[in-house]
């Protein structure tokens, strides 16, 4: 059965609250969230399902809502466990590139999945929210190859 429509107004909100948390988001305006959670759907992974493969086409980022998430690469192992409140794929919303890990779920997880299409058909009528997302995107990944660097 459908959600009433005073229901969907509540998940909306609660969605909202949490990407206000997420570094991605930093500096829109309270208009632009309602904006992002459009743009994206929302999915599941079991514990133990592959999200996605090293390889896979990487048209999509996601947000882990609530779970966990463990990045594998081919040849190293496990390099990173996300945790909720991360972003992941976010490369295949900038470029258009194969995945460069495979993304599997150590626990139940609620993700949001934003596809880089529709990512770029809303920044044409949104600019403002594009050049953030992507500024955020951009200091984000700096940071993790900074990181990766001083290892």
């Amino acid at each position: 059965m459908a959600a009433k429509p005073s229901e969907r107004i509540v998940v909306r909100s609660k969605a909202v609250q949490i990407l206000k948390k997420l570094d991605v988001f930093t500096g829109l305006a309270e208009d632009e969230y309602f904006k992002v959670l459009g743009m994206c759907s929302s999915t599941e992974a079991r514990q133990g399902e592959t999200l996605f493969k090293q390889g896979d086409d990487g048209a999509s980022m996601f947000i882990l809502l609530t779970g966990e998430i463990q990045i594998n690469v081919e040849g190293v192992g496990p390099v990173h466990t996300m945790k909720a409140g991360e972003i992941l794929g976010e490369i295949g919303l900038v470029c258009d590139i194969k995945r460069t890990a495979s993304a599997v779920a150590t626990q139940d997880s609620v993700l949001l999945q934003l596809f880089g299409r529709i990512f770029h058909d809303v920044v044409r009528k949104y600019p403002h929210v594009g050049y953030v997302i992507m500024h955020n995107i951009a200091g984000i990944l700096a940071h993790r190859l900074t990181a990766k660097n001083s290892n």
